[in-house]
């Protein structure tokens, strides 16, 4: 069970596997977007001068996510069984900070 996904132009992904789909791609005129899925992973879309889509994963979720090469694009194959998928332009898009760890308490451990 997965799924895959290439950018077909700056205007939609598309979605082959588990879900069959075309997703419109809300760059918002920055050229990035971010896609989310059911299980957890966030991946970072962004299209380059020849409309050549590429692919970074930002968070791993519970799938194993692979970027494969396919001429000047990128592919994404999630293997997982994905519910679903969603598209956000990279402004609509917001993820928490990542603040300082918590100290270790003196005599806590030992």
């Amino acid at each position: 069970m997965s799924v895959m996904i290439r950018g077909e132009d700056r205007a939609r992904l598309k979605v082959t596997g588990d879900i069959e789909a075309e997703l419109a791609v809300p760059t918002g005129g920055t050229g990035r977007c971010w896609l989310s899925f059911s299980d957890g992973t966030l991946v970072e879309a962004a299209y380059g001068k020849d409309d050549d889509c590429r692919f970074a994963v930002s968070e791993e979720g519970a799938g194993i996510a692979r970027i494969q090469r396919d001429g000047a694009a990128d592919v994404l194959r999630l293997d997982w069984r994905v519910e679903w998928v969603t598209v956000a332009a990279a402004g609509n898009a917001v993820r928490a900070g990542r603040g300082e760890p918590m100290p270790v308490l003196p005599g806590l451990f030992g």
